[in-house]
């Protein structure tokens, strides 16, 4: 080969990669491309491990030819027609991630999250009406702002404390299944037999530990706390050192055991390992995307689970059909599409003899043709089977949700008649909408070479091996197999249903010493006439920033009342008057500017009771004992802050010296005082309150402390001791803890 064919053999084989790079480089200071940014990474080691990691195993093999038929000699049409095919296999075998496997971690950890909360309030003393309402939870942002906030902070902590322990886990975990087909009489075969029922089951077990390792995170990022107490975070930092600390020494037994019993098999090892932290990091790049929708649908049932009795009795069952009719047009809809579009091009695709073409074991050569129809074979079916039954059950799931007005019945009714209807189908032998076939076939890559381009252009082909589960494998995948495309449907109706929606926290007061705060989301429709006049739920009513003064001076006197009063929002009971005909007429001027897009109407999602705490002072202390920064709440309340700062560091020092521990202390109760302490990286920060913690103050605390770190993130470095830097603070704590 000459210089030129080396150079075209290097860019058509590195084409996948350079095409994914050239977007990001349009993108990167948008939202959309730190979203594609983590898209475009997870598909590069999709890449590495999927294609160019199979090399290792091939290396003592010849590369098999993909041959031309007559005619076919420099065809680049051809040529390039199968590069661009390759590569369209390649995204669409990664997306089966961040589509399927993904959504059934993000789903089902909530559920797995609700386990230890209810165990948590089993062991709290009391009653169990004063425990649920001492049950409270962080969430101020819709989900999609949350996304954009975490995306554009650029923070990898917590992913690179969960892909430490997903690390951790992997050799013990691989270890214990292979003493399971053993004792089973399972075979671990070579992976280039294409026989070996352990790597199949990799991608299961991934998806086992990820969704109890998020499980964990959720605990910690929904800041859920029993009156006044973070609970959650407590159990993620206690499980994860647990875990660290027995998991380290057993994994690394583990992989000597592996090595010690068949030190042939290391290189299969190898792959495992490698498929693994594959998944890993596709899981991580994808946390902070997904990650909101999981915490809604956790927060969703633990409202649900503190006031299932009320809810039982709000709920109208009376529009229970939407959900069967629903289901009954999404699944016409998928059998119009499947059988007419789909089924049409398939007639003239003879699928049995591409597929046996792209049998890793197969001997001789290969038809190029053949290789390019298994690539569109891949595409196609993906297109089909997921992407457009994924969207059409969706769409109709997301209808529903719409004018049934409740998530629960919604569900309960669309999903079930979507099981009823693909299990007929598949009994009969056709598609359904859902699929519950499981997989029995292992995709990777196969060296290869061809002469289209006029030169041997060695590249690695799509090729595949049976790895169907079998025996306890098989039971073990059940739970995934059965359920996960069931749970696709459902997560991504929540996504479509809750991304466009704003949200907004109000608190009410309820007593002189008791506050509610209640979380309202934006409607996707204005209620009836009778949902205004008679139902019990709140709406939250607020003046839209973007309205054009002009056209308000245009208005009606009414209108221009109503938008005036609007200037701060209120709640719609506030605003509503009780006579019969002006409540008609307020009714109307009302949806009238929602028409017109002069104002929001946010509907409550959830709310929960808390206690007022009085605010006294707040001291910003280094990490040695010094103090920073002082702010007093109340005239009445004045403490030196020298004498502050020396009170923790003797406090602090004394807990560790005698009590041998290595937790921070995060309150101190005396008398009707208590103080609330956060910690940065060089700083802590306390807050002196009169009556008990309550979760708002602590969030309130801990923002304050990571604001203000990051803030003098420079000068906090290497602090001198000079106060200069912090004299014009009190804006910022008067922001953050303004009632």
């Amino acid at each position: 080969m000459n210089v030129i064919e080396i150079v075209a053999l290097f860019l058509l084989n590195a084409l996948p990669i350079i095409l994914l790079i050239i977007p990001y480089l349009f993108l990167r200071k948008k939202l959309a491309g730190k979203i594609y940014f983590r898209v475009m990474l997870g598909i590069m080691v999709f890449y590495l491990v999927y294609w160019v990691l199979p090399i290792i195993f091939q290396i003592g093999s010849a590369p098999i030819e993909l041959e031309l038929q007559i005619g076919d000699e420099g065809n680049l049409g051809l040529g390039i027609g199968y590069i661009i095919a390759h590569i369209g296999s390649l995204i669409s075998l990664f997306a089966y991630y961040p589509l399927v496997t993904l959504p059934f971690i993000f789903f089902v950890a909530p559920f797995i999250s609700i386990i230890y909360v209810r165990n948590r309030v089993k062991k709290e003393i009391g009653t169990k009406s004063e425990k649920m309402k001492g049950l409270t939870y962080h969430i101020n942002d819709s989900p999609y702002k949350r996304i954009r906030s975490d995306l554009f902070k650029g923070d990898w902590s917590r992913e690179k404390d969960i892909m430490k322990l997903l690390i951790v886990l992997l050799p013990i975990s691989l270890y214990l299944l292979q003493v399971i087909l053993k004792i089973m009489q399972i075979e671990s075969v070579s992976i280039t037999t294409g026989e070996t029922a352990l790597g199949w089951f990799i991608e299961i077990l991934f998806v086992y530990l990820a969704t109890f390792i998020f499980s964990l995170e959720i605990l910690f990022s929904s800041q859920i706390a029993l009156r006044g107490r973070y609970f959650g975070e407590n159990i993620r930092q206690q499980t994860y050192k647990s875990l660290y600390t027995v998991g380290a020494p057993i994994s690394i037994l583990s992989i000597i055991l592996f090595i010690v019993e068949d030190i042939g098999s290391f290189g299969v090892i190898l792959y495992f390992f490698a498929y693994f932290l594959m998944a890993s990091i596709i899981f991580i790049l994808f946390l902070k995307i997904f990650e909101p929708i999981s915490l809604l649908i956790f927060i969703k049932l633990i409202d649900w689970w503190k006031n299932k009795k009320e809810k039982r009795k709000k709920m109208n069952t009376s529009n229970i059909y939407y959900g069967i009719v629903f289901s009954c047009l999404a699944f016409f809809v998928f059998f119009i599409v499947n059988n007419f579009v789909f089924g049409a091009i398939l007639q003239f695709i003879d699928q049995d003899i591409i597929t046996a073409s792209a049998n890793f074991a197969v001997s001789g050569s290969v038809f190029l043709y053949e290789s390019l129809g298994f690539d569109l074979l891949n595409i196609l079916s993906f297109v089909a089977l997921v992407v457009v039954s994924l969207i059409i059950a969706v769409i109709f799931l997301s209808l529903s949700m719409k004018y049934m007005k409740s998530m629960f019945l919604s569900i309960t009714t669309y999903v079930p008649v979507l099981i009823i209807l693909s299990v007929l189908f598949v009994v009969i032998g056709a598609n359904g909408l859902i699929n519950f076939s499981s997989e029995i076939y292992w995709i990777t890559g196969q060296t290869s070479f061809t002469s289209i381009f006029g030169f041997n252009f060695y590249t690695l082909r799509t090729a595949v091996f049976e790895g169907g589960l079998t025996g306890v494998l098989n039971i073990l995948a059940i739970p995934y197999q059965t359920t996960q495309y069931i749970f696709n449907i459902v997560f991504w109706s929540l996504v479509i249903f809750y991304m466009k929606k704003n949200f907004r926290v109000k608190s009410l007061a309820i007593d002189e010493k008791h506050l509610e705060k209640v979380i309202f989301s934006s409607i996707t429709e204005f209620p009836t006439y009778n949902e205004y006049a008679k139902t019990k739920t709140r709406y939250l009513i607020i003046r839209r920033e973007d309205i054009d003064l002009k056209d308000i001076a245009l208005e009606r006197e009414e209108v221009k009342s109503l938008l005036d009063e609007l200037e701060t929002e209120q709640m719609l009971d506030t605003l509503k008057p009780v006579e019969g005909n002006e409540m008609q007429r307020f009714y109307f001027t009302l949806k009238y500017l929602y028409n017109n897009n002069q104002i929001d109407v946010l509907k409550q999602e959830f709310s929960y009771i808390f206690e007022k705490a009085e605010k006294q002072g707040l001291y910003i202390i280094y990490d040695d004992g010094r103090g920073i920064f002082d702010y007093n709440f109340s005239k009445e309340y004045s403490q030196d802050p020298g004498i502050v700062s020396g009170m923790f560091s003797a406090i602090t020092s004394f807990i560790k010296e005698t009590t041998k521990s290595q937790e921070l202390l995060k309150t101190i109760d005396h008398g009707d005082i208590t103080i609330l302490i956060e910690y940065g990286k060089r700083i802590f920060g306390a807050l002196f309150i009169k009556g008990k913690q309550t979760t708002e103050v602590r969030t309130s605390l801990k923002e304050l402390v990571t604001t203000f770190e990051a803030k003098y993130a420079d000068v906090l470095a290497d602090w001198s001791g000079a106060l200069i830097y912090f004299k014009e603070d009190n804006k910022l704590v008067e922001s953050i803890f303004k009632d």
